[in-house]
């Protein structure tokens, strides 16, 4: 009997010590669940936020590229009326024309030349890719080394 009296005063010790373990899991799962909802909202946040300046960046690249094509279209044209100009014999048409060839072709050279640099200066959704390789490197890794590989990785 008291054999029995021991392993039930133990087994209910066990089932305390075991309950106490948990709770004290359960509510440090709810505190995980808790931070990666927060860290989820902020990142849907910051990748918002740069998706639509990405956007602004495309939006602001097709106009360049339409101006730009519309600019070698004016040259082409006025290329046109510079053969036909010809057969009327105008005194001037050589400056007037050759002006009005190289200003649009030189703005559709700077626009592209301006354009290419800006794409090269930061690539399409440059700081979104960044934001995930960070991630991916505290998920990874824990804490205690995410700040030396984030570092590392911006000397590259």
């Amino acid at each position: 009997m008291w054999k029995t009296a021991l392993k039930l005063a133990v087994f209910i010790f066990l089932r305390s010590k075991i309950n106490h373990v948990k709770d004290d899991i359960g509510n440090s799962l709810g505190t995980v669940k808790e931070n990666m909802a927060l860290l989820a909202e902020s990142r849907a946040f910051i990748f918002k936020q740069n998706f639509h300046r990405e956007l602004s960046r495309l939006g602001n690249s097709l106009l360049g590229f339409m101006f730009m094509l519309l600019a070698a279209l004016c040259s082409g044209l006025t290329g046109l009326i510079w053969l036909f100009a010809i057969a009327w014999g105008s005194p001037d048409r050589n400056i007037i024309l050759s002006i009005i060839l190289i200003v649009p072709l030189t703005i559709g050279i700077g626009i592209y030349l301006y354009l290419r640099d800006s794409w090269k200066k930061e690539p399409l959704f440059d700081k979104t890719m960044m934001q995930i390789h960070s991630d991916w490197l505290l998920f990874r890794n824990g804490l205690h080394n995410v700040s030396e590989e984030i570092e590392g990785s911006d000397r590259k």
